[in-house]
């Protein structure tokens, strides 16, 4: 079989489908503040002009509250959300360096997802509809671009597979029942929110892609296929795990240690630890893989 057919089918068919995208959206998973509190229009004129006027004409206000000057009217339409706000909303949410890289590195993608989150805003959409929103378009911006993050150095993808590492790991113990949401197999609605730890793992691999591909962008060229040489390492290193490299290609490796909840992640830290012990040649291509090909491609 020709190596470049068989690296895509190891790593291009079964892992890229949650290497670098994240599946899971429950509830506060992408929390944002609410927006800012609009405030009630008064009308102008003194207090006690218009109590007195809003007594006369309704003959409803009592004389307490007249010589208060309380005030009777309806209040002004809610402010329209601006670009400012939302910009200072996604600051305050944990997405502030990835908000800072989109705006200096890809202008126009950032201008746009503003502009759409202001209008969604502005219609209405909760916070929880909008964390996830947002949260999507950061991942539609990284589509088309994430193959140039394969050149980045080396020290930023190793970076990269460790949170993925930590991230998996998580998954597989304290967020068990989020693992089939993120690995994107499981499709019911979550009950629970995700815990804060792995959200911010979560963040952090996003945020981390986005930096590669800055990084990558400007020598970026085609990966080259896995060697003959390198492929029987990448078998040798797995096999220390108790993997095959056809387990592997097929995806029943997810769930060869059973299909208790958090199993199949702990399977991906497994094979993420394996590709880690590579060196750097072959390790670089598997994670490219893993992490950057195959999308938008």
């Amino acid at each position: 079989m020709d190596h470049r057919i068989l690296i895509a089918a190891a790593v291009g068919l079964v892992v890229i489908a949650f290497g670098g995208f994240y599946f899971a959206l429950s509830k506060r998973s992408h929390e944002f503040a609410a927006p800012p509190v609009q405030a009630t229009a008064q009308r102008p004129g003194a207090p006690d002009q218009a109590a007195k006027s809003g007594a006369a004409k309704s003959g409803a206000i009592k004389n307490g509250a007249a010589k208060s000057g309380a005030v009777q009217g309806s209040t002004a339409p809610a402010r329209k959300v601006t670009a400012a706000d939302i910009e200072a909303e996604i600051a305050r949410s944990g997405h502030a360096e990835l908000q800072a890289l989109l705006k200096e590195h890809f202008a126009d993608d950032y201008k746009d997802l503003i502009a759409i989150a202001v209008r969604r805003r502005n219609e209405g959409i909760s916070d929880e509809v909008f964390g996830q929103e947002l949260f999507e378009r950061f991942q539609d911006i990284m589509r088309s671009k994430l193959k140039y993050a394969a050149a980045a150095s080396t020290s930023m993808i190793d970076d990269l597979a460790a949170n993925e590492v930590n991230l998996f790991h998580a998954l597989g113990t304290e967020g068990a029942n989020s693992c089939l949401r993120v690995l994107g197999k499981d499709t019911t609605p979550a009950s629970t929110p995700l815990p804060d730890d792995i959200r911010r793992l979560m963040r952090l691999g996003t945020l981390y892609r986005f930096r590669a591909i800055v990084d990558g962008t400007p020598k970026f060229k085609p990966v080259e296929p896995l060697a003959a040489d390198e492929i029987k390492a990448f078998e040798g290193s797995l096999a220390r795990d108790g993997l095959t490299f056809e387990e592997v290609r097929s995806g029943a490796f997810l769930n060869k240690e059973g299909t208790e909840p958090g199993k199949p992640c702990l399977m991906v830290e497994k094979l993420y630890r394996a590709v880690a012990r590579l060196a750097e040649g072959p390790r670089r291509k598997v994670y490219a893989g893993l992490f950057f090909l195959g999308r938008g491609q």
